[in-house]
């Protein structure tokens, strides 16, 4: 079932505070799932503190590109925003099938700094990339990828801080001061102001693979 982000958002957002609770919202818009692998991301968020204006922007483009996706976390339940949305999962990642996607997308917000070190995470990541993969991440989420060991050589960008831009160099990457940088099949974006346009990258990443 699809329905406007907006409308979604809304709708939660007023029944949570009718409650005095926090929103508990469903993916922005309704996450597609039990798609063909080919056409189908995984989407991982922080457990904590993701950046939905990250978040959303990108899965609706990737929904109006017809891409379905999957969300995870570290563990399965729910996923809450800087602002206290809650979205709920649709797995852990110790329960991730690397053949069943077609890509993997990182959304950072500050709880992305506690998963830069993430042994599977990073594991999954290398995972994804070795089999040819999309791989892509926004905001502070690229140190992981930089962590892990597949963005040296290649041409990146991040949230434009100082330690954010220095995990990116030391780890060989090739730091980009534009807003969105594709290289091959690595897709990365600094900020939640080009999350709109980094959705529309792994899309297109995704459709020119099949």
């Amino acid at each position: 079932m699809h329905k406007t982000a907006g409308g979604i958002l809304l709708v939660a957002v007023l029944a949570a505070n009718a409650l005095g609770q926090p929103p508990a919202i469903p993916a922005v818009p309704a996450a597609v799932t039990a798609g063909a692998p080919e056409r189908t991301v995984l989407i991982y968020l922080p457990q904590q503190l993701f950046n939905e204006q990250e978040f959303e922007p990108a899965l609706r483009r990737l929904s109006l590109a017809g891409i379905e996706t999957r969300l995870a976390a570290a563990d399965s339940g729910v996923a809450v925003s800087m602002s206290q949305l809650v979205v709920g999962l649709d797995l852990a990642l110790r329960d991730v099938g690397v053949a069943d996607y077609a890509g993997l997308v990182l959304i950072g917000g500050s709880g992305a700094a506690v998963h830069w070190d993430d042994s599977l995470l990073q594991a999954t990541c290398r995972e994804f990339t070795n089999s040819g993969k999309v791989v892509a991440a926004i905001g502070i989420a690229p140190v992981t990828l930089a962590r892990a060991g597949v963005l040296k050589g290649r041409r990146a960008t991040a949230f434009r801080d100082r330690t954010t831009v220095d995990w990116l160099r030391q780890a060989g990457a090739k730091y980009s001061f534009k807003g969105v940088v594709a290289d091959g099949n690595f897709i990365t974006a600094a900020s939640s102001g080009q999350a709109q346009a980094f959705g529309q990258a792994v899309a297109d990443a995704v459709q020119k693979a099949q």
